[in-house]
């Protein structure tokens, strides 16, 4: 660089690998919450037991449980968690779920970002447009499901701050779905808990 000595294009050097350190850290940061490290809450031959017939409302593909019992989409806190029962589909009228027990046929972790928008825009939709979707993920736990019923899916869902979230626990969970669900481990299948 003409008029510039030494000292100063080392210093310039060292500012640019600081901030190219700082991006870098900065995106492993961002990426740690993308990791799906541990096991899903419940793996395949676990059981998901409902206690209680549930209805899934006309147009809706799932029923919301929150504090112990089925909740509105729009009265769920999701940076306190929620777990999900998913059908196949929608339809026009409302779908009952019987009572009955559900096998794991598959488990899986993932960030999901659509749901952290929805679920913030149906509760406080004056936020909607703020970024607050980009700064916080939905960390969810979704394990498939067989059975007598039309039920697609079992997820578990909380809402935290993007690379620093965790996945909800098998005791978190137990604690939202309450008396409505019971959620057996595969490993205690056949086991009295």
């Amino acid at each position: 660089m003409p008029g510039t000595d030494d000292t100063t294009v080392a210093s310039m050097n060292r500012i640019l690998q600081a901030a190219a350190f700082g991006i870098v850290l900065g995106l492993c940061t961002g990426c740690a919450g993308i990791r799906e490290a541990g096991q899903p809450m419940l793996g395949v031959g676990s059981t998901v037991r409902l206690h209680t017939a549930l209805v899934v409302p006309e147009r809706r593909w799932s029923v919301y449980l929150q504090d112990s019992k089925p909740q509105r989409l729009a009265t769920i806190d999701e940076s306190r968690g929620y777990c999900e029962l998913k059908v196949h589909g929608p339809k026009p009228t409302a779908q009952h779920i019987a009572p009955g027990v559900f096998i794991v046929t598959s488990a899986r972790r993932r960030l999901d970002r659509t749901a952290a928008r929805e679920i913030r825009i149906a509760s406080i939709g004056a936020l909607a447009n703020t970024g607050f979707e980009r700064r916080y993920r939905a960390y969810e736990s979704e394990m498939s499901l067989s059975g007598a019923d039309d039920i697609r899916a079992f997820t578990c869902t909380v809402l935290q701050e993007a690379g620093l979230g965790r996945y909800m626990t098998l005791a978190e969970a137990r604690s939202v779905v309450g008396d409505v669900l019971s959620l057996q481990p595969a490993s205690a299948v056949g086991v009295e808990q």
